[in-house]
């Protein structure tokens, strides 16, 4: 039974230019992180992009968080200890108070149209929702993000960040922890992104994904616009299950040939 509907966030509820954003963020924390420690700037930012890149790298094999793992690299490669609550203080202030008004022409931050449409659909049908952005970020910074998507009243069961994540999209271990957190099977639950490589856990776990973003790929439910979601769900979610009913068949075709 589908009992849960979980979202991504940028280029799904959110129109941004996602790669803008990031350069945005990148040079302007590092060059913060840069005069907090006394460090050279473009050594600095070097280290915040290679912590970037490795929290995104599908083979690493680190047990903590995602944040400590970030934290540990900057440190390493940076020279500066992010684990320092004043310095931890520094970056979560800009990111609550400076952040929100880097949104310029470039980035182009704004709500996509038929988010809020398709996330009081989902609710309106009885079902839970939760944002699972891929946690690159920490909490303040996705915090903004979903300020400038106007979604922050919405009641998600979880938001992934940083802090409370171990791996990335499009990791089988991401989506299954945030599964875990919430009590559901992957044939429970709908995800639906924009991203053709990571809105769909890589290996397949059984999470079935309705594509809203350029081109129709062949895993996903099914495919259209955001502004067409919450027009469209009785059809998206019959097909949900008859794709989890012929997922099932398959299954047990499978177990009786051995």
């Amino acid at each position: 039974m589908l009992k849960a509907v979980v979202f991504d966030m940028d280029s799904t509820l959110l129109d941004i230019n996602l790669s803008a954003f990031v350069a945005v963020l990148a040079k302007e924390e590092a060059s913060l992180l840069a005069d907090i420690g006394r460090k050279n700037p473009l050594s600095m930012f070097a280290a915040y992009t290679a912590a970037l890149f490795e929290l995104n790298r599908a083979d690493r094999d680190n047990e903590g968080t995602n944040r400590e793992l970030f934290d540990s690299i900057i440190e390493r490669r940076g020279g500066v200890m992010l684990a320092d609550p004043v310095i931890a203080d520094a970056l979560a202030f800009f990111e609550r108070e400076v952040l929100p008004h880097r949104n310029d022409a470039i980035i182009g931050a704004k709500p996509m149209p038929g988010g809020r449409e398709a996330l009081s659909c989902v609710l309106d049908r009885g079902l839970r929702i939760a944002l699972l952005t891929n946690p690159c970020f920490g909490e303040a910074c996705i915090g903004c993000r979903m300020g400038w998507a106007n979604i922050q009243d919405m009641p998600f069961e979880l938001v992934t960040t940083m802090e409370n994540t171990r791996r990335s999209k499009p990791s089988p271990t991401y989506y299954r922890d945030a599964l875990d957190a919430m009590g559901l099977a992957p044939d429970e639950v709908l995800m639906v992104g924009n991203d053709p490589r990571r809105d769909f856990p890589d290996p397949d776990i059984g999470l079935q994904t309705a594509f809203v973003g350029r081109g129709t790929p062949v895993r996903a439910t099914w495919c259209g616009s955001m502004a067409d979601f919450a027009a469209s769900f009785d059809e998206i979610e019959e097909r949900f299950y008859e794709r989890r009913d012929k997922r099932l068949l398959e299954v047990v075709q499978n177990v009786n040939r051995t």
